[in-house]
């Protein structure tokens, strides 16, 4: 009886990485990509993508037989979204950020240990702007958003993304996995990370982690500009304002992890 349960617990969760992969990918993807990706084999993810196309939960394009998310997620999502939004809930801290540090400011949630930008707010204080458009998925590993989305995610899911191969994006990005993953034990005690010219030369991000339900990680509040404006390390008060308002936002979705991290510090 306890192996069957084990199976369906192992089952939804092969399920639900699918589910994340399609997300991430914001494509098609065949049985093949799906399962090199994912570290399964093909006869597996085939069964699970037959059961998942049989719910609607995702459609198969019938010319390239590939699979994409189904419209019965997007129901899902609306539905989530009425009773948990957490951009509706971050616009004023946002607003907030952009006005008291005058800079960009980006909302991020996680998909499967890795960022995806949800909402911004672009610097209307400069004549020129950094922006980061929603729906963008920084690289985990070499980006503040990223290291800050994945400090505070399971053991699990950091090993799956630093056993694969890691690109840099500029000279400066961070590409060794014992040193990314010294770096997210900073993270965890600092509740926060930077990134100076390792997405963009010459643009530094400074990213704050965001919980719910306890220490559950919910997101990650970020401002993005010239490392003129924004220095590495940041400023104490860019710092203290972005702290501030993930607390703030933390807490309204009952999130305790900042109490016990200032506690900690205290």
């Amino acid at each position: 009886m306890e192996d069957k349960k084990s199976n369906s617990v192992e089952a939804v969760r092969v399920a639900v990485r699918i589910l994340d992969e399609l997300a991430l990918a914001n494509r098609a993807m065949g049985v093949t990509e799906l399962a090199e990706a994912l570290g399964e084999t093909k006869p597996r993810i085939h069964r699970h993508l037959s059961t998942l196309k049989e719910t609607g939960v995702i459609e198969q394009d019938q010319s390239s037989e590939r699979y994409r998310l189904g419209w019965r997620v997007f129901q899902l999502g609306e539905a989530a979204g009425t009773q948990f939004d957490l951009r509706k809930r971050a616009e004023p801290y946002l607003t907030r950020i952009r006005d008291e540090l005058h800079e960009t400011v980006v909302l991020a949630v996680p998909v499967n240990g890795q960022p995806m930008v949800v909402a911004n707010l672009d610097n209307i204080y400069a004549r020129i702007t950094i922006s980061v458009k929603p729906g963008n998925r920084p690289l985990p590993h070499c980006s503040a958003l990223g290291r800050v989305t994945m400090a505070f995610s399971s053991p699990h899911v950091q090993d799956e993304i630093l056993a694969k191969p890691l690109m840099a994006e500029t000279p400066r990005s961070l590409v060794d996995p014992d040193a990314v993953r010294q770096r997210l034990a900073q993270v965890r005690e600092r509740y926060y990370d930077h990134s100076d010219g390792e997405v963009l030369l010459g643009v530094n991000t400074v990213a704050v982690p965001i919980f719910r339900d306890g220490v559950m990680l919910a997101g990650a509040l970020a401002v993005v500009g010239s490392m003129q404006n924004i220095p590495s390390p940041p400023r104490p008060a860019q710092l203290a304002v972005l702290h501030q308002c993930a607390a703030e936002l933390s807490e309204q979705l009952q999130g305790n992890a900042y109490t016990f991290w200032q506690s900690g510090r205290g």
